[in-house]
């Protein structure tokens, strides 16, 4: 198989896991709220795993500590620029909005992930190109991440009423940002090398995304749902399987 190309169908299954939370959203009656914030937990503890002992740390290594800081920094702040654009798309464990405007809040939401998706395209192709081994670990902790994601866009959609093969393929499309995203980054590092800084930049850029992601979305969703004990189980079990699996992948 192409090595271009293994990044990108990587991201194609990190972003399919939004379609896949979509579908799940449809069938299922009742979810435990306990279940909801381990799971929540569970996929903040990959994320942060992923983000330090995969992404900064490898960044150290190709960059000065001048040149890590700015571009986490980066990272971050690129994702705090998106939430501001699109205030009103961070995902929430319940919502008090009308059922008029549930709809709307549906398809901001899936706007919103979409973009959301882009930058995370990117940091499977930068992992990917920098060692295939991480490139797998980030696309499994996204995927996790992204699972939840399409449960909490499909929720409005599926209040307001709907139909279930509308709610599927809004879900779908938002994931799909994803592989559209790791091709671009896959292009651009062919373009333009794969020299210290170019690599190193993308790890580090990488890692101030997931970071920000999981402090400002995961996190908080998770002690939402009242049990902030199950959610600190869950993300220590998230980092001890995030261990895991750099272990077998070492």
């Amino acid at each position: 198989m192409d090595f271009a190309l293994q990044p990108v169908l990587l991201s194609l299954a990190a972003g399919l896991a939004t379609g896949a939370g979509g579908l799940f959203a449809i069938r299922m009656r009742a979810f435990s709220d306990r279940v909801a914030s381990l799971s929540m937990g569970f996929a903040s503890g990959v994320m942060l795993l992923v983000a330090f002992n995969g992404l900064f740390f490898e960044a150290m290594a190709l960059l000065s500590h001048l040149e890590l800081i700015a571009m986490f920094s980066a990272g971050a702040a690129i994702m705090i620029l998106l939430d501001l654009i699109l205030p009103h798309i961070e995902l929430t464990a319940r919502s008090d909005i009308r059922e008029k405007s549930v709809y709307r809040t549906g398809t901001l939401m899936a706007a919103g992930i979409a973009l959301h998706n882009l930058p995370e395209g990117l940091v499977i192709a930068a992992g990917y190109s920098y060692m295939p081994e991480l490139g797998l670990v980030i696309a499994i902790s996204i995927m996790l991440h992204n699972f939840p994601e399409g449960i909490v866009t499909a929720i409005p959609l599926k209040l307001a009423g709907t139909k279930s093969s509308k709610i599927a393929l809004i879900t779908l499309i938002s994931g799909l940002a994803e592989p559209l995203a790791a091709l671009l980054g896959v292009s651009l590092l062919s373009a333009i090398g794969d020299g210290r800084l170019i690599i190193g930049s993308s790890l580090a850029l990488a890692a101030g995304v997931m970071t920000y992601i999981t402090a400002d979305e995961l996190i908080p969703v998770a002690h939402e749902y009242g049990y902030k004990h199950t959610v600190s189980v869950g993300l220590l079990l998230g980092l001890i399987f995030a261990l895991l699996i750099d272990v077998l992948f070492a």
